[in-house]
């Protein structure tokens, strides 16, 4: 999609605005790490809002590959494909230089609902939820796809809370907790 010259501007800005912030880094500081022009960067993605939004598209897309991946290398027999992400997402807060949810941190930095890059934020973050309410009904916790749905928004609370936790807090071990809590409400799920 992007040139060779594109795509190292996508790379770095990707680096750049997770470690520092997208409001902290411009594109001055873009183009002489990635080693690519300013006029090269503006003829690939216009402005500075727009290659945010296209970081965090690529985020997106990335993200949705490796977590539908992640679910289906598990074990047939693995007893909860909802706790699984839990704990991939618990040892990713854990990883050197985990500064937290790349969308969440965005989406704090991005206030203004008619930026560009709230567009991929908010795809990723309904996403989820509806990838853990996908995860619910192949756990069989859900009868019901409003039941389903109600649970991917809890689980996808939990998740987002624990982010926040991160960024707050510095709490890298939130998600953990938050993993407990989502096995409670699938104990509960698993009674009825």
């Amino acid at each position: 999609m992007y040139s060779a010259s594109g795509e190292l501007i996508l790379a770095e800005a990707t680096r750049l605005f997770y470690a520092e912030g997208i409001g902290a880094v411009g594109v001055d500081r873009v183009s002489a790490e990635s080693g690519v022009s300013k006029p090269t960067l503006y003829a690939q993605f216009g402005n500075k809002d727009k290659l945010a939004a296209a970081v965090l598209q690529r985020r997106k897309a990335t993200r949705q590959k490796e977590l539908r991946e992640f679910i289906d290398e598990l074990p047939a027999d693995t007893d909860s494909r909802v706790l699984a992400l839990f704990d991939r997402f618990a040892r990713n807060h854990t990883r050197p230089g985990f500064r937290g949810c790349p969308f969440t941190i965005a989406a704090a930095e991005l206030p203004d609902p008619e930026h560009p890059a709230r567009v991929p934020i908010a795809e990723y973050k309904a996403w989820i939820r509806g990838f853990l309410a996908e995860l619910a009904r192949a756990d069989g916790i859900a009868a019901t796809d409003a039941e389903a749905e109600r649970l991917g928004e809890q689980f996808s609370l939990l998740i987002d809370g624990a982010n926040a936790q991160v960024i707050t807090l510095g709490d890298k071990k939130a998600m953990a907790r938050a993993r407990d809590i989502a096995a409670g409400i699938i104990a509960a799920h698993s009674t009825t």
